[in-house]
């Protein structure tokens, strides 16, 4: 994606914080799960880490094609 979709895209979004926030706990669950979002609490510290692992075909697969070695050569 170019800079300008990337920002189209952010600004059509909009405040996803926000809707997070006031989300169904279901939704949310749903949501959390289909990005693959980890959370670890450390009590001793009050911090938490986050991990998200999507399952899209976007982390198996290059959409633009970047990886398709026939593209370098005009085939």
């Amino acid at each position: 994606m170019t800079p300008d979709e990337i920002r189209h895209t952010v600004k059509a979004l909009g405040d996803m914080a926000a809707v997070l926030r006031d989300a169904d706990p279901a939704d949310k669950a749903l949501i959390y799960r289909e990005l693959g979002l980890a959370l670890t609490y450390r009590p001793t510290a009050r911090t938490v880490s986050a991990q998200a692992t999507p399952s899209g075909s976007c982390t198996r697969l290059c959409p633009r094609g970047d990886l398709n070695p026939h593209a370098l050569y005009g085939h």
